[in-house]
């Protein structure tokens, strides 16, 4: 699992075009379902950065931001798979921390939350950890 955890912080890190201090990646994964969304706050700024802007604020090829964004699908897919492989319960849901000093922090949520729109999720999500 390290080598997960590491792939997707170095994948972070190539996807992000300025220098930061902290990202905030939220991923929930199911059989048929994927979903994977972050936010980092820049090196200098208050304000954090949605990664779906990415390519707008710093004209970055669509194709290419495409690369990395299906880079992380795959890195949490074999994330998921691991946890499988080794027994343990399988997370539905977690948050990824990941400081620019390499410091990195895994909240797992287990509960079933697929009767909850994907809105809904997001907005909860931002309000408990976008602060």
């Amino acid at each position: 699992m390290e080598q997960s955890y590491q792939q997707i912080a170095n994948t972070l890190v190539d996807t992000i075009p300025e220098d930061w201090q902290k990202i905030l990646l939220y991923a929930e994964y199911r059989e048929g379902y994927k979903k994977i969304f972050f936010y980092y706050y820049p090196k200098n700024g208050t304000k954090p950065v949605y990664s779906l802007d990415i390519p707008d604020l710093f004209n970055v090829n669509e194709n290419m931001y495409e690369e990395f964004e299906d880079e992380l699908y795959q890195c949490f897919t074999r994330l998921w798979a691991e946890f499988k492989e080794q027994d343990q319960e399988q997370w539905t849901h977690l948050t990824f921390i990941l400081n620019n000093t390499g410091k990195m922090k895994i909240d797992y949520g287990y509960d079933n939350i697929a009767e909850i729109s994907p809105v809904e999720k997001q907005e909860k999500w931002e309000a408990k950890y976008l602060k």
